[in-house]
């Protein structure tokens, strides 16, 4: 693991590539025959449920929808309202664009509520004990009026309040969707190591940060169960992420369990979580969301971003049609019981050889190259417009012209391989081939603005 920097593996949501630095990314899956899951392999499992929860569950699938959907249709209209003058989004206050404006923030907003708390990562990192304790967990709904076709519609969003002892500054913050989610991938890396099913370095395990790695089995110790298995941990992270309101479902499960119910949870965990817990979720309207959405790009000619659009909402839909026949299919893996090591491995291996020949990352980035993991098909390719189409609406909230930001530039190269594909004196006329970037800016509305405004520049020069 020498060569592994841990800081740069990650799993980027709604970009949906997987960046694995130092990683023999040819043999990856090799551990689904072999039966070794080495280092490398177990990091990679790690991260790739970090992608399953991005197309398998509601928030996750919600998430997209706001953050490039929404995004996506905001910055259209604004180009079409204002052309160049929309833009940056962060200082428009044209009267005219105030709805796509705030409709923008919006959905930032609820994106944000999502993500995890970084402020309570670097906290804790700066705190003498590297950790904090809890004193009190409550439910708190924040008020919140969201624009839907030009009428402000009032409500309120539910949230877990956890308030905190040792750390200087933070004395509360929000449980959140993204927590959850890396309680899971990192339940999982203890699942692996307590079956032996993984020579992962067992400092890796205790090494990592308290928040959010290791603070599952605080929320557990503070209902008073523990030590919880691997096994129960996931499953609970699981099913509260696949719940409408992941935080509140969590620790409503934890209550119930510390209220005399766990000796019935673990007797079969599935028929527990179901019928105590189970709740409808909007999956069909999300869903009917994207696929419209996709077709409206596809009847306005953004025929690039429609065929990355279906990719996803193929994905995102088989998921749910999966769940709909076994709501625990994409943990599976993690049921199978054997009483020999290696019998364990060979069941572990085949079920989850089903799900990862199902839901293949399309991408994986490696030393700042983009690799497909399916040659055959134009998935990667599309998976890339996605990228590229996420760092125009990035750069269009502080920019008039949208720019690759240094950090990325150093992080990756597109597959086109071209250094100046967002150098705006050198756009030339469509056809655009081979340039991610700017195939992205001629698929938003803005390449032909961006043609103009070059057109003016020149006029002036002279």
């Amino acid at each position: 693991m020498e060569d592994i920097d841990l800081t740069k593996v990650k799993y980027y949501p709604d970009r949906f590539y997987i960046c694995l630095d130092g990683f023999d990314i040819e043999n990856l899956t090799t551990f689904l025959s072999d039966l070794s899951i080495g280092e490398q392999q177990s990091i990679f499992i790690h991260e790739y449920y970090h992608y399953l929860t991005n197309i398998a569950t509601f928030a996750g699938i919600r998430q997209f929808a706001l953050n490039f959907c929404d995004r996506f249709k905001a910055t259209t209209i604004l180009a079409v309202a204002k052309g160049l003058d929309a833009f940056p989004i962060n200082t428009n206050n044209h009267q005219n664009c105030a709805e796509m404006v705030k409709y923008w923030a919006d959905a930032l907003e609820l994106l944000n509520d999502d993500d995890i708390d970084y402020n309570v990562i670097q906290e804790t990192a700066r705190s003498p004990n590297k950790k904090f304790s809890i004193s009190s967990i409550e439910i708190i709904e924040k008020p919140m009026d969201v624009l839907v076709d030009g009428n402000v519609i009032s409500g309120g969003r539910k949230f877990i309040a956890i308030s905190v002892c040792g750390l200087s500054s933070i004395k509360s913050f929000n449980l959140t969707f993204g927590a959850i989610d890396e309680f899971l991938s990192s339940a999982i890396d203890e699942y692996l190591f307590e079956k032996d099913m993984s020579d992962v370095n067992p400092s890796i395990l205790s090494n990592r940060p308290f928040y959010p790695y290791c603070f599952f089995d605080e929320l557990f110790k503070f209902y008073g169960i523990y030590p919880a298995s691997a096994f129960e941990k996931i499953i609970i992270g699981y099913f509260s992420l696949n719940s409408p309101n992941p935080p509140i479902t969590l620790i409503n499960i934890l209550k119930k369990l510390q209220n005399g119910a766990y000796n019935e949870f673990k007797k079969n965990p599935e028929d527990f979580l179901m019928t105590n817990f189970f709740e409808n979720s909007q999956y069909e309207n999300v869903l009917n969301y994207i696929k419209s959405f996709a077709d409206q790009c596809f009847e306005q000619g953004r025929i690039h971003i429609a065929q990355a659009l279906y990719y996803y909402y193929d994905k995102f839909y088989m998921s749910q049609k999966l769940k709909e026949n076994d709501y625990f299919f994409f943990v599976r893996p993690f049921f199978v019981k054997a009483e020999e090591t290696l019998r364990m491995k060979q069941k572990f291996s085949l079920s989850l050889s089903r799900i990862i020949n199902l839901f293949s990352p399309p991408v994986i980035l490696k030393d700042k190259q983009f690799f497909y993991i399916d040659k055959l098909t134009s998935f990667g390719e599309s998976t890339v417009l996605i990228l590229a189409t996420y760092e125009i609406l990035e750069s269009i909230k502080t920019n008039k012209i949208a720019k690759r930001p240094p950090n990325l530039k150093a992080k990756y190269n597109f597959p086109d391989g071209d250094p100046n594909c967002d150098t705006f004196e050198l756009f030339t006329p469509p056809p655009i081939y081979g340039t991610a970037f700017r195939l992205a800016l001629n698929e938003i509305g803005l390449y032909g603005l961006y043609l103009k405004e070059l057109e003016a520049k020149k006029n002036k020069d002279n």
